[in-house]
């Protein structure tokens, strides 16, 4: 710990909820979504001299993600979810009592959490999401109370972290947006019935989103049926040919469908002698978790990781659930994990550190770290996720909350223009809304280098409804 990292007390955690819809029906493996709780956490601190300051964090609670049981409804899944950040809560302000750092909390507090859901039957990927929302809404805070951006509050190491010495030496002013193709996603506007058209101005197949956004960066979803997905990413190869025409990179979400590898191996086999198909395998920068969950870690697994790393590195996301997830991963052969901040801000720091040295020790940049998560919305979500991806030096996000939901109309009118007001290079004014501006291809971030976790907007709290007081009436029981 440095000379001057605040210890605090965490005086108390609140949380507001509304209902987001979205612009079109958002599926993901066997999810539709058409509406989504969007949870905002704020949480309280004093410093040992006496000041207070206060942080905001913010997630959607999205279903059959975090725990994929089939026998569980979408407000099951919901509850669970909120269940799991209101254990989280208790048992940060109980800890949080006497003065701490950040990661002096995080480090007492998270142990708990998980041994709080194991109890309560909650899942240790479900227990990491309720603790993030604490997580981050205390590194806000944080950042508030020493008047500091979020890159600045790491280089200083304020949060308890050595995090200075894994930071890159400079942040870009702008990221590339990684599209997900999604399994119903329409790829051509001809595609699309009549009865399905959004109309709403903005862009709705794949080539219309190319066209639009100048994108260059792709994530495609994979279902696991051989000839469903070869006939996919067939057409999406050309497709990719055709319309960017400066190049594209690309990574293969296997989304746990495959419990053996030899079937995804044959599957990138098979594409490499369709049309096109070579430039899409050179393109393919990694393959994103393929195996289910209860094999994903454990040794049995390792060679058949080896065979299909021969073609393209694989990474961790949904296993990455614990601490010692990555660690454990690295040493069967998985050469990535994802960072999300919906599994925990804290734990993707310490993934920062365990990847360089990794690297060090190999004189090569052998391990890496990705940002995958789509649905993030703005402001406090969006931006917070924007500026950890940067400050963790990843080049490249996946980002469709744009895609999916209709700009910042779900957001109270007068937090959506003072969003644009605060990050007029993160968003643009058109057809009387405000949307996220991505320009060929790249969201620009420099605004997000502001006093704070990522936003300098403020958020209108009290235009939502106290989670206490708020049932989930809108989501299928």
């Amino acid at each position: 710990m440095r000379r001057g990292t605040p210890k605090f007390r965490l005086k108390g955690c609140e949380a507001v909820v509304q209902e987001v819809r979205t612009r079109m029906p958002f599926g993901y493996g066997k999810a539709q979504l058409t509406v989504a709780p969007l949870l905002h956490a704020r949480v309280l601190i004093e410093s040992s001299d006496g000041k207070f300051a206060s942080g905001i964090s913010a997630d959607c609670l999205p279903p059959q993600w975090f725990d994929k049981d089939p026998a569980k409804t979408y407000r099951q899944e919901v509850e669970s979810q909120i269940g799991a950040f209101q254990k989280a809560a208790v048992v940060y302000v109980s800890v949080g009592k006497s003065l701490r750092t950040a990661v002096d909390l995080w480090l007492e507090a998270y142990p708990k959490v998980l041994e709080e859901a194991y109890r309560s039957g909650i899942n240790a990927l479900t227990a990491s999401f309720g603790s993030s929302f604490v997580e981050r809404a205390i590194v806000d805070a944080v950042c508030r109370l020493r008047g500091v951006s979020f890159f600045e509050a790491l280089r200083q190491d304020l949060l308890g972290f050595k995090t200075s010495e894994h930071l890159p030496a400079k942040l870009p002013d702008a990221i590339f947006c990684r599209h997900t193709v999604g399994l119903c996603d329409r790829l051509t506007a001809g595609e699309i019935p009549e009865k399905e058209r959004v109309k709403d101005g903005l862009p709705q197949a794949l080539e219309e989103d190319i066209e639009t956004y100048g994108l260059r960066y792709f994530k495609i979803k994979l279902s696991g049926e051989h000839e469903r997905d070869l006939e996919r990413l067939s057409r999406i190869a050309a497709l990719l040919h055709q319309r960017c025409k400066s190049g594209y990179r690309l990574s293969l979400d296997g989304n746990e469908q495959y419990r053996d590898l030899k079937d995804l191996e044959r599957l990138i086999e098979d594409l490499r002698s369709k049309p096109y198909g070579t430039t899409f395998f050179d393109s393919i920068l990694f393959i994103e978790q393929p195996l289910p969950r209860d094999i994903a870690l454990t040794a049995s697994v390792a060679g058949a990781l080896e065979g299909l790393s021969r073609l393209k590195p694989v990474i961790v996301d949904e296993s990455d659930d614990l601490p010692d997830s990555f660690e454990r991963a690295a040493k069967l052969g998985y050469r990535g994990v994802s960072h999300k901040n919906c599994k925990g801000l804290f734990k993707s720091l310490q993934n920062r550190a365990l990847i360089c040295r990794l690297n060090g020790e190999r004189k090569e940049n052998f391990y890496f770290q990705t940002a995958e998560d789509l649905s993030t919305l703005p402001v406090v979500a969006l931006q917070q996720d924007l500026a950890s991806a940067l400050a963790l030096g990843i080049e490249h996000v996946e980002r469709n909350g744009h895609h999916y939901f209709r700009g910042l109309d779900h957001l109270p009118k007068g937090e959506a223009a003072a969003a644009l007001a605060a990050h007029s290079d993160l968003y643009e004014e058109r057809q009387g809304s405000v949307f996220l501006h991505i320009l060929d291809g790249m969201i620009a971030c420099g605004s997000i280098q502001c006093t704070g976790y990522g936003y300098a907007s403020e958020v209108a709290i009290d235009e939502r409804t106290q989670l206490a007081a708020w049932t989930p009436a809108g989501l299928e029981p």
